[in-house]
């Protein structure tokens, strides 16, 4: 028999918190470079994660090969906007 565990509402809004917790991380020590840096390495994570056999995510757009490109054109759509 599998045991279930249900997260309680606190460990739910913690989990959310922890999420933009490292958002403000990666904000905080990248400063105004925060989202090229943010997405590329989204995107850069994603592909790998799909070449190691990953398949599905958790992403809205469901899946790594969507995600990949989709935050790739974002880091260098903002780097073109702050490097111009």
């Amino acid at each position: 028999m599998e045991a279930t565990y249900t997260k309680t509402t606190g460990q739910k809004l913690e989990g959310v918190a922890f999420q933009f917790c490292k958002v403000a991380t990666v904000a905080l020590v990248t400063g105004r470079y925060a989202l090229p840096v943010a997405s590329g390495l989204c995107a850069i994570f994603y592909a790998l994660a799909w070449i190691r056999g990953e398949r599905s995510t958790r992403c809205v757009l469901r899946y790594p090969l969507l995600v990949a490109p989709f935050w790739a054109g974002v880091c260098v759509g903002s780097l073109f906007f702050l490097l111009r």
